[in-house]
């Protein structure tokens, strides 16, 4: 053993022996440090890709790059992609849930519908027998009140009115909603999550043809008693047609032929359209014979979900408000008129006074630049307007001195130019530096706002140059994709980029937080 204290020092032989001993330790932990320290560092875990997270491409698209990974992953690729938290989750995180077992609800996708449902459902009954997702029954997550899907607040409808002009092809509604009391806050970017109820005059239909009162006592999943009434109206889906009750309505079928072809809609849903079958009504009035009873005909439908619309507004400029602009979905099928369940709701079936259920959804990646003085340019047609109007609004009331550039499309400028005015008056008063319009039925050819991009190439390119940040917000399936590629364009012919480089430079913005969407 080495040794560190001469044969002098004032300790016995065994006291020596034993601090020789302790130095020697301290010395070799101090050089064992400093071997460490002089090894290079391990390099950081390559980030994991996920190729399919792209709310463009199609559900097989999607499923296509997902294959070979784990089923964590697979169930991810069904999802729609948006990241919107309409589900109460991410889409990794939902998946993950699902996967683990903690969540057993696979119709919470609100974007992906029936679609993503179907695939979940495919997923999970390809794996081998996972006991914990029949079993497995996750403690409520604690969610701050008024900031998540769980615990919303209640709020009052201030007022509905039209965007749109007579004569416009789709209605388009500016809601504004009273957050008086709530307490709640918001940021431009974020969006107020709606709970919604169903039509009651469809409610009251379904009620008769199953010869229910109403007023019978209904077990929904999670154990609570409610009157049928109350179940139909706010608690079940109407829009979408689960297996379970194509299954519970073959069971009931009196006559052969429904019997039939429920099973087979039981076992594939596919068909529906082709049977007529597009919500629990028609489900219903296309199987007259099957009538099952009130109680078994809840438990079969699938939950209702809470609807997502961007805020318009800032609370700079509206302290106890929210605004939303809405798109009235109507549509004719089977000699039936059908209405969206939240558009609807907010546009016809709630009047100005009356109570809602609604809750903040803080933006996961949409937010205005940190620094006041950086560019902006937005991309906006239809209601994707929306965030925007939230965006200038803040901007002019914090004198923000950064440029604000928007792109804006509709139908047509007489009947659909959404909040005309407001924006005139923000660009009279250079709050909207420059605003580039496309009316796509205005002309022969149809025009939209990746065409008015490709038109301000040049310029827009010099806005990117000098630091600015681009915001996306609209339809996801066509035109988010179509103002990606128009994006790339530019970069080829104005930054002398080839393809891959101007692919490479889009995903490079969109990293740094200088490409952000919000698409639906």
């Amino acid at each position: 053993m080495q040794v560190f204290l001469p044969e002098n020092a004032p300790f016995t032989e065994a006291q020596r022996a034993w601090l020789n001993g302790f130095i020697a330790g301290l010395l070799g932990m101090e050089h064992a440090r400093q071997a460490l320290a002089q090894q290079p560092a391990a390099a950081p875990a390559p980030e994991e890709d996920f190729a399919w997270h792209d709310p463009t491409l199609a559900l097989d698209e999607r499923m296509k790059l997902a294959t070979g990974r784990p089923l964590e992953r697979q169930l991810m690729a069904a999802m729609g992609q948006l990241d919107c938290g309409q589900c109460g989750y991410l889409c990794k995180t939902y998946a993950e849930a699902i996967n683990s077992g903690t969540e057993p609800d696979l119709g919470k996708c609100v974007p992906g519908g029936r679609e993503t449902a179907k695939k979940l459902k495919e997923l999970i009954a390809l794996r081998p027998s996972h006991p914990a997702l029949a079993t497995a029954s996750s403690a409520p997550r604690l969610v701050e009140r008024g900031y998540g899907r769980d615990a919303p607040v209640s709020a009052r409808l201030l007022a509905s009115s039209a965007l749109t002009a007579s004569g416009a092809e789709k209605e388009t509604r500016h809601v504004a909603i009273d957050l008086a009391g709530t307490g709640l806050r918001y940021e431009p970017g974020d969006s107020l999550g709606i709970w919604p109820q169903n039509n009651p005059d469809e409610v009251e239909l379904l009620l008769a043809i199953l010869r229910a009162k109403g007023s019978e006592a209904v077990t929904l999943a999670d154990g609570s008693v409610v009157s049928a009434r109350e179940a139909l109206s706010r608690e079940c889906d109407l829009r979408a047609p689960s297996g379970e009750l194509y299954q519970l309505l073959a069971r009931e079928a009196k006559d052969e032929v429904d019997r039939s072809r429920l099973a087979r809609l039981g076992e594939d849903d596919g068909h529906a359209d082709t049977f007529g079958v597009h919500d629990a009504l028609d489900a219903l009035l296309e199987f007259p014979s099957a009538r099952p009873r009130i109680g078994d005909f809840v438990a079969s439908l699938a939950r209702m979900q809470p609807r997502l619309y961007s805020i318009a507004s800032s609370q700079k400029r509206h302290k106890a408000e929210a605004h939303l602009t809405i798109g009235v979905l109507r549509y004719e099928r089977n000699d039936r008129a059908y209405q969206g369940t939240g558009s609807s709701f907010l546009a016809e079936h709630l009047r100005p006074g009356r109570r809602l259920s609604v809750y903040v959804q803080r933006a996961h990646a949409f937010r205005l630049p940190s620094d006041p003085g950086a560019p902006v340019i937005m991309v906006g047609p239809g209601t994707g307007i929306a965030p925007f109007r939230a965006f200038l609004e803040e901007r002019e009331a914090s004198g923000a001195s950064g440029r604000n550039w928007l792109f804006f499309g509709n139908q047509r400028r007489g009947t659909d130019f959404l909040y005309r005015e407001e924006l005139e008056r923000l660009a009279e008063k250079r709050i909207l530096s420059r605003m580039d319009l496309a009316f796509s039925r205005d002309q022969t050819n149809k025009v939209y706002v990746q065409h008015k991009m490709l038109e301000a190439a040049q310029e827009l390119w010099r806005w990117l140059a000098n630091g600015a940040y681009l915001y996306v917000c609209g339809d996801a399936k066509r035109m988010a994709g179509d103002v990606d590629l128009a994006l790339q364009q530019i970069a080829v012919t104005q930054g002398g980029m080839d393809a891959a480089a101007a692919k490479r430079f889009v995903a490079e913005l969109a990293r740094s937080s200088r490409y952000q969407r919000d698409v639906y």
